[in-house]
C-alpha cells in the first residue's frame, strides 16, 4: 500500500541524493532506501499559485492520480518519490493524470 511521505529525513535525503525525472510542466524525484515502505509526497510551489484554495486542489488532483495508477504496484519496495508541479497554468485531472502515469513508468524503469 502506498502511503504519504511525512518523515523530514526522507524528504531532505530524496532532494539531496535522489534522481529527477521530468514529464512536461511535472518533476518526480525520487531515492531508493533500501526498506519496506514505498511513500510519495506532493508539492504545488507558491510561487505559481498564491490561493492555497487552487494549491490543495491540484494536490488532491495529484494524489488521486498516484493512487488510481495501475502500475503503482511494480515500484520496487522502498523506493520514495515527490511530484512536484512545476507551472502557473492550472491543468485538469484528465491532464495530471496523464502525466503523472507517464512520470511513474519512467520511474519505474530506472528503479527496477
Amino acid at each position: 500500500m502506498l502511503q504519504t511521505l511525512k518523515s523530514d529525513n526522507k524528504i531532505e535525503t530524496i532532494f539531496e541524493k535522489g534522481f529527477l525525472v521530468k514529464e512536461g510542466d511535472f518533476f518526480l524525484k525520487a531515492y531508493d532506501f533500501n526498506d519496506d515502505e514505498t511513500l510519495f509526497g506532493v508539492s504545488v510551489p507558491k510561487r505559481f499559485f498564491k490561493s492555497a484554495v487552487i494549491r490543495n486542489k491540484l494536490k488532491r488532483r495529484m494524489r488521486e492520480s498516484v493512487r488510481k495508477n495501475p502500475r503503482i504496484n511494480e515500484i520496487k519496495k522502498g523506493a520514495s518519490f515527490f511530484l512536484i508541479y512545476n507551472t502557473s497554468k492550472e491543468h485538469s485531472y484528465k491532464a495530471i493524470d496523464e502525466k503523472i502515469c507517464n512520470l511513474v513508468d519512467k520511474l519505474i524503469s530506472k528503479i527496477n
